[in-house]
């Protein structure tokens, strides 16, 4: 993730009902402070490093009542800059053990392409559980730099989204956040769509913590990647918005508890290093294991 580009399988209901509203960690209720019209222009942004990465996931804790066991897997990125837009493609394959001891398989693969200039995206998204297959698949568009604009999907059923005034696309939102904490900023908060969940844009809140030493050395610091700047981040995230009606209207319904919290450890070439899943009932951890450069395009 790039931020948005590390999404652990459950944000797109590998873990079925467990993933609900309500994350165990509540270091994000604190208030957050507005944001600012996001206006991105090509010129002015932070370069992320094109790349391809492999992290291996594993649970890192459970809340009583879980019906999980045991989490183990890998999650493969590839990330590409071609000058006027990012593309984002990645695969996880998930091992999850039950309490009643049952093993199940969950394969989920994503992969977007957006714009810079911040009014075009396309995204195909699909999950796998025991058999049963999820698609999402479709597009999302706006006339001008901090208008609103609409989300359009084709899979599962055509339907269509209205997004709010400043809300981000995924790598955009990543790039906010980046520009954010260099800046030395502490809260954080917006709207972002990124189609993997269905449904319209949903709210983040995000604190800029404090990297630890460990944190800040990485784990492969030989890598030329992982020698820029380190920021540790800990965004919130909500359920996306629904439907009042079928014309898309967005709804104000919704949890005002977060859906599940990520802390991420990231570059500021967008490589993130390590990452935190929290969700109400269980937590997972995702560790770089090992990364290569692309081709950086040249513009």
């Amino acid at each position: 993730m790039i931020i948005s580009g590390i999404r652990f399988a459950a944000r797109q209901h590998v873990l079925g009902a467990i993933v609900s509203a309500g994350a165990a960690l509540s270091v994000l209720s604190v208030t957050m402070a507005a944001t600012s019209p996001v206006i991105l222009s090509a010129a002015t942004q932070p370069i992320l490093a094109s790349h391809k990465a492999l992290y291996k996931v594993r649970l890192t804790s459970t809340r009583p009542g879980t019906d999980y066991q045991d989490v183990t897997g890998k999650m493969f990125l590839e990330f590409t800059d071609s000058c006027d837009a990012w593309t984002t493609n990645q695969k996880s394959l998930l091992r999850i053990v039950t309490d009643e001891g049952n093993e199940e398989l969950s394969r989920s693969v994503f992969s977007a392409w957006e714009n810079k200039a911040g009014n075009n995206y396309q995204f195909s998204s699909s999950q796998t559980d025991n058999g049963q297959t999820t698609e999402y698949v479709g597009s999302g568009s706006r006339n001008r730099t901090g208008d609103g604009g609409q989300a359009t999907y084709t899979k599962p059923e055509r339907k269509s989204y209205k997004l709010p005034p400043h809300f981000l696309f995924q790598t955009a939102q990543q790039v906010k956040l980046i520009e954010y904490a260099q800046k030395g900023g502490h809260f954080l908060n917006g709207d972002m769509f990124d189609g993997s969940e269905g449904g319209g844009s949903a709210r983040f809140n995000a604190v800029i913590l404090k990297p630890s030493l460990d944190k800040a050395q990485g784990i492969m610091p030989a890598n030329p990647l992982l020698d820029s700047p380190v920021h540790r981040i800990r965004v919130a995230f909500y359920s996306p918005a629904g439907t009042d009606d079928d014309d898309g209207q967005s709804s104000d319904g919704g949890s005002d508890q977060p859906e599940y919290e990520m802390t991420m450890t990231v570059h500021d070439n967008g490589v993130v290093s390590d990452y935190d899943y929290d969700y109400e009932d269980f937590s997972v951890h995702g560790q770089l294991e090992s990364i290569q450069a692309l081709p950086q395009p040249h513009c």
